[in-house]
């Protein structure tokens, strides 16, 4: 039974009414527009209405995806090409939710560390101890030039999230739906502080296990997993942590404050199937400094 236990209220074009309807995505609640499902070829998806009434609303999609409305849920069968593939679902109120729902290339398709010429590396090793959390990427979203501005949710696009390893295109690229949500979520609740971003700056979101093991990382970095990403605030745009306590400087008690507001937003009720690691990181000669987050399942603070 799908457990209803993020309920994420979210600003996006336009507010979302508190009556506006709410869709199950995998255990998940998504309350704004647009959202992304994230699917293998052919795979059965179910989108159950957690809040509201789909019964009387249409169907729209300019391809070929097989949908239909039955006991309150939305029903996609995933189509056998990878791709984006939008689909809108339009309430008798007028409110229209948009969905993009990305087919992947399934991981199979890698042979001798490669996909269609990217370098992906080896699979990752997994954990003994949390073999369930740490279960390597089925799939990969094949990413061109024309994807890279389509949005995965209100605030985020695929460009934020793409591994920083040079190539030519496509591209592949890992992100699971539980980290879209906490990311809407974290930067609701950052504007609540009273900061208004409009998106967060990214340090690094995918990793290919090749990309992670070139520039020394742990194996096992959730990054390679697609739930993880290192952020910043960046409202005044200079690529770097804002200034966030107001103190003069843009130093590690920035981060600290930004990894407080991550913690927090955590711990809130029905926020478990969002929890994860949070990671705090000084300034470099590189880059500022970034809060790690991710949803592994389980605390983890450094």
């Amino acid at each position: 039974m799908l457990r209803a236990l993020t309920l994420l209220l979210l600003l996006c074009a336009a507010p979302v009414r508190a009556e506006s309807l709410v869709f199950g995505v995998r255990e998940l609640a998504v309350a704004y527009s647009p959202f992304s499902v994230i699917a293998l070829p052919g795979e059965a998806l179910v989108l159950p209405a957690l809040s509201g009434n789909i019964e009387q609303a249409k169907l729209h999609s300019s391809s070929d995806v097989d949908m239909k409305l039955q006991g309150n849920a939305l029903h996609i069968e995933a189509p056998q090409a990878s791709g984006v593939y939008p689909v809108n679902v339009e309430l008798p109120s007028g409110e229209v939710r948009k969905i993009n729902v990305f087919v992947m290339v399934p991981a199979s398709a890698i042979v001798d560390g490669s996909l269609n010429g990217y370098r992906m590396g080896d699979s990752p090793p997994g954990h003994p101890r949390y073999p369930e959390l740490y279960r390597a990427p089925v799939g990969f979203i094949e990413v061109n030039e024309a994807l890279l501005d389509v949005r995965l949710s209100p605030n985020f696009t695929v460009r934020q999230f793409l591994c920083k390893q040079k190539s030519d295109y496509p591209k592949y690229l890992a992100v699971k739906e539980s980290l879209l949500v906490l990311l809407e979520g974290l930067l609701a609740a950052v504007q609540e502080r009273g900061y208004p971003a409009a998106t967060f700056g990214v340090i690094s979101g995918y990793r290919t296990p090749w990309y992670n093991k070139s520039i020394g990382n742990v194996p096992n970095s959730r990054h390679v997993y697609g739930d993880a990403m290192d952020m910043f605030v960046d409202v005044d745009g200079d690529g770097t942590m804002d200034d966030l306590d107001g103190d003069g400087d843009q130093d590690l008690e920035d981060v600290a404050l930004l990894a407080e507001i991550a913690d927090e937003f955590m711990r809130r009720p029905g926020n478990s199937l969002i929890f994860g690691g949070v990671g705090r990181y000084g300034k470099t000669s590189r880059h500022g400094g970034f809060v790690h987050v991710d949803t592994r399942g389980y605390a983890a603070r450094w």
